[in-house]
């Protein structure tokens, strides 16, 4: 069941994407075919915007940040080599332009907490969830979902990027590479530091 006070949650409700369609799709862009990018922005922009909204943590930035991407990809797209996957191009174009955003709003006011977010090892399957709960159990969730965010929230961009591509996304680590234009082994650190900052402050929680 998908929270509906998380607008990243309905990326689950988002059919399969056929990833080499999509890079035929961009190729026909790069000569010009305006419709092949917009069925490509028609196909990924859940996933773009829930990548950018789990980083920044706030749904109006996240829906300017977004678009702001896709035009990015639309002025760069002769800069894309194939070389890789276009989605793993397009989402290094939304990560730089969530953390460009960052850097110019963190000394103005702190970056809002995310709401509902849910790691989950494999994207696209449902968490179970309970049917009936009661007062006691609901405030309980609620107390747990709020030490979470606070959790999430204490980590930087770079970090809190490189957990939500790894376990929300399920990227590879040679993919989170490509995205973020860091080495893999940076990428590593950088997602064991989260994970372990993550644990250590919600040690708490049962």
């Amino acid at each position: 069941m998908n929270n509906p006070d998380d607008p990243a949650s309905n990326l689950q409700e988002t059919p399969d994407v056929d990833w080499l369609e999509i890079d035929e799709w961009a190729c026909a862009a790069q000569r010009g075919d305006e419709e092949a990018f917009g069925r490509i922005v028609r196909a990924l922009h859940q996933r773009v915007f829930s990548v950018v909204y789990r980083v920044v943590g706030n749904m109006d930035d996240a829906t300017e940040i977004a678009q702001l991407a896709w035009i990015k990809a639309w002025q760069k797209l002769h800069a894309y080599k194939r070389e890789a996957r276009f989605f793993t191009w397009m989402y290094r174009i939304a990560v730089n332009t969530a953390m460009d955003h960052h850097r110019r709003t963190r000394r103005r006011r702190e970056v809002d907490l995310l709401d509902e977010v849910q790691l989950d090892p494999e994207p696209g399957r449902d968490s179970p969830v309970a049917t009936h709960s009661g007062p006691d159990e609901e405030m309980a969730r609620r107390e747990t979902m709020e030490q979470f965010q606070h959790a999430l929230g204490s980590l930087s961009p770079e970090h809190r990027a490189v957990l939500v591509l790894r376990e929300v996304e399920g990227l590879s680590y040679k993919e989170i590479s490509e995205v973020t234009g860091t080495r893999q082994g940076t990428v590593m650190s950088r997602l064991h530091y989260a994970r372990k900052t993550m644990q250590d402050l919600l040690k708490g929680i049962r």
